[in-house]
């Protein structure tokens, strides 16, 4: 089947028109595969920690039905060139994987458990769209681990959890079998947004179409299967496997649901939502959920959960492990109490809240932790170098260190590396603030300000370009 007017498609496999008639109809599949020669609509998820709505952030726009927290834009901006976005004020992602987070709540309200602390493990986090909405919507106490397999993705996860500065949040790069191996019965949520064969993705990137085949949707549901089942250990007794995909077909989809069902015992947990189905979402017979791309207004997506039998579980007493409360000079510098180990001179400072911290040490055993907390900053000698993440973490005492308000110009150029100076400020450390939001920290030294903007985050655009070009 050739799609008019889209070059970047070419010719769409018979095979992926089949499958995606087989969930959807054949007037819904016409519709898709039509579709794919439109633009994908912009969408952005608000920090509630920072931002009170999205109406703080400028733009002009529509709420995602599904998350109190989306907005649909009327226009993409150069977010690259909107200081609110390095401030982790908001999260650019496709409103139908914003579903995962309502789901996470929905199916929260629905058990009773939406008070207390829990231990939550995404899986597959990269780039981060999933980890932050959890991270904003698990209850106070709870802890987040935020893995991802593929090292050379980890680097952005880690950025995504630091500027969006969720404390709760710890980062790995284990095997989903370490999890299943060494934390059984850990977690009482576990999410799992699969690698899959991307048929939800054609639209955005046109790349994928051409690395489709029947082949690769086989490879990927047998990938899958292998997953859950590693994982499937991890899940406490009467906890939740939120299950998702950016793919259509039923192999990489409700078979995966039906197939937990058979070999793990494990009970569908409806994910319903009239909103989603105003909307043009299709639920299937597992209780999940399908968006796909011009029937509804994001790109393609599958949402499906599934509890675990109850029974007896392992217990996890807390071991703080040599983490001691943070006192002194840096215990101001947050809004709740704070753990830290003992660090040497020139070592990060890396600061926990006590729900974490005292679970932190399980983790470690079973996975390498690439950050945890807050990296609050460095020691030398006897001068203590704050780190933008401090800045950024939604656990900083806002006048902890004086307050440095500048312009978008001026912003843009800290967050670009350059050398910025404002006089009538008292030296040593200042945090920069943009439109009330902190982007990290420079020291006045009296003829200079030294600019303490992590390199591997500078802004590397021309930034004079303007925002709305």
């Amino acid at each position: 089947m050739d799609v008019p007017g889209n070059s970047t498609t070419g010719n769409i496999p018979d095979a992926f028109v089949r499958y995606l008639t087989d969930v959807a109809g054949h007037e819904k599949a016409s519709v898709a595969v039509a579709s794919l020669s439109s633009l994908p609509c912009t969408s952005i998820r608000v920090n509630p920690s920072k931002f009170a709505g999205a109406d703080n952030a400028g733009y002009r726009y529509r709420p995602v039905p599904w998350s109190r927290f989306g907005a649909i834009l009327e226009n993409r901006p150069v977010f690259t060139l909107d200081p609110y976005f390095h401030a982790g004020a908001y999260y650019v992602q496709d409103i139908s994987s914003m579903f995962i987070g309502h789901a996470f709540s929905a199916i929260l309200g629905d058990s009773g458990l939406g008070g207390c602390p829990l231990k939550i493990l995404d899986l597959c986090a990269a780039p981060g769209g999933k980890t932050t909405d959890l991270a904003s919507r698990m209850p106070e106490g709870s802890l987040l681990v935020a893995n991802e397999v593929i090292r050379q993705r980890v680097g952005t996860l880690r950025d995504n959890v630091m500027i969006w500065g969720s404390p709760d949040v710890a980062v790995t790069c284990g095997d989903p079998s370490r999890f299943g191996k060494h934390l059984v019965d850990f977690f009482d949520f576990v999410i799992v947004d699969a690698p899959c064969s991307g048929e939800g993705m054609f639209r955005k990137d046109p790349s994928a179409l051409g690395q489709w085949s029947e082949d690769t949707v086989s490879l990927c549901s047998a990938r899958q299967k292998r997953i859950l089942a590693d994982v499937w250990p991890a899940l406490k007794p009467g906890g939740v496997l939120i299950y998702s995909t950016c793919t259509y077909n039923r192999y990489e989809n409700g078979d995966n649901i039906a197939w937990m069902k058979s070999s793990f015992g494990a009970e569908s947990v409806p994910v319903r939502c009239p909103e989603a189905e105003n909307a043009g979402a299709i639920p299937d017979e597992h209780g999940g959920m399908l968006f796909i791309y011009g029937v509804t207004e994001g790109e393609g997506q599958y949402c499906a959960a599934v509890r675990k039998p109850e029974g007896a579980f392992a217990a996890y007493p807390e071991k703080k492990a040599g983490y001691v409360p943070v006192k002194g000079f840096l215990e101001k510098a947050f809004d709740r109490k704070m753990f830290s180990l003992r660090n040497a001179d020139g070592e990060a400072v890396e600061v926990l809240p006590e729900n974490l911290c005292g679970m932190l040490p399980y983790i470690r055993q079973a996975v390498p932790v690439l950050s945890a907390g807050v990296i609050a900053g460095s020691m030398r000698g006897k001068d203590f170098v704050p780190d933008a993440s401090l800045a950024l973490s939604s656990a900083y005492e806002r006048d902890f260190y004086p307050r440095m308000p500048v312009d978008r110009e001026t912003a843009l150029r800290f967050l670009a590396k350059e050398n910025i100076f404002l006089s009538g400020y008292p030296k040593g450390y200042l945090a920069v603030e943009y439109g009330g939001l902190p982007i990290g920290f420079v020291k006045n030294i009296g003829a200079r300000m030294n600019n303490l903007h992590p390199s591997s985050r500078r802004i590397r655009m021309d930034i004079k370009l303007r925002n709305d070009e």
